[in-house]
């Protein structure tokens, strides 16, 4: 037996919000620590300091909870709005592993605002492959099958 998809109450011209949110904070949360693997093997910048590249990182960083924000606000809208979703077997773990993130990257951001590039290595790369990990751990499957 099938059942009705669930009526998405955050949505823009037809299409649900928080499947076009979420991709965006999990791209700047992988990119910045991208930039920070890159950053720890690459001499030259420990060498120079490179205070612009440590820049980067923070941006990535607001970016993406910016973006994570904006998709638990929506998210939230959906769940008050629709009792499917919140029957989904996965939702506790996702959104657990979505807080656990966002406290990660917080933390990240905080650390670089107060020390700069100094906060890359070795805590800052630690936070986000930390972040990086509960990201690919977190159930995200049944949430978006709900979308679709």
């Amino acid at each position: 037996m099938t059942t009705a998809k669930p009526r998405i109450t955050a949505k823009i011209a037809g299409h649900a919000l928080h499947p076009l949110l979420r991709p965006f904070a999990v791209g700047y949360f992988l990119a910045a620590c991208a930039c920070d693997l890159v950053y720890s093997q690459a001499l030259i910048f420990a060498r120079n300091g490179a205070p612009e590249f440590a820049a980067i990182t923070e941006w990535l960083l607001i970016a993406g909870l910016v973006m994570a924000a904006l998709a638990a606000v929506v998210a939230v809208i959906d769940l008050l709005g629709e009792r499917q979703f919140r029957t989904l077997p996965d939702l506790r773990m996702y959104a657990a592993g979505s807080a656990l993130v966002i406290a990660l990257e917080v933390y990240n951001l905080h650390l670089r605002q107060t020390a700069g590039a100094d906060a890359i290595t070795p805590t800052g790369l630690a936070l986000s492959l930390a972040a990086t990990a509960v990201l690919l751990a977190t159930p995200s499957r049944s949430w978006a099958r709900m979308y679709r």
